[in-house]
């Protein structure tokens, strides 16, 4: 592995299929070492870890966590676009995996950093939230985290 400061380019290409994406690459390996694409680091660890009060400050972005990103950029894409008018409603979305795979860590982690880097006057707010008793209000316009519990 190479550590390069910057964007890196894309190094897999995904289809359309049906409302979602896959990555289109053929069929990999069984036990294959899965490509990154990237690796956030963040001297304050990352909102997963602050949850399970583990310090844990790499977030690792594979194919699949990019192509979580994807599929929400496309839908911010349609609901800021002039077309979108009144009758656009974002999907709701679920992601589903293997257990311990990396959903809340990676996947959530990825999905806060880019939802944070988007427009700040087309989207002024990102709620975080862990599906219990802690949500995370990022409010861009006025750069703060307010931390709500219950």
């Amino acid at each position: 592995m190479e550590v390069n400061e910057g964007k890196p380019p894309q190094p897999w290409t995904y289809k359309t299929v049906g409302d979602t994406l896959e990555k289109d690459d053929g069929v990999q390996q069984s036990g294959a070492p899965r490509s990154r694409l990237m690796v956030l680091a963040s001297d304050k660890g990352w909102p997963y870890s602050w949850e399970e009060d583990e310090f844990i400050p790499d977030c690792y972005v594979n194919c699949e966590v990019d192509r979580a990103w994807q599929i929400v950029k496309g839908d911010l894409t349609k609901w800021f676009s002039p077309d979108a008018g009144d009758y656009f409603t974002p999907k709701k979305r679920v992601l589903i995996a293997t257990p311990g795979i990396g959903k809340s860590m990676n996947a959530g982690s990825y999905l806060l950093y880019q939802l944070l880097h988007c427009d700040a006057e087309k989207l002024q707010v990102v709620v975080y939230s862990f599906g219990g008793n802690t949500t995370y209000v990022f409010d861009k316009t006025i750069k703060t985290v307010t931390k709500i519990r219950g």
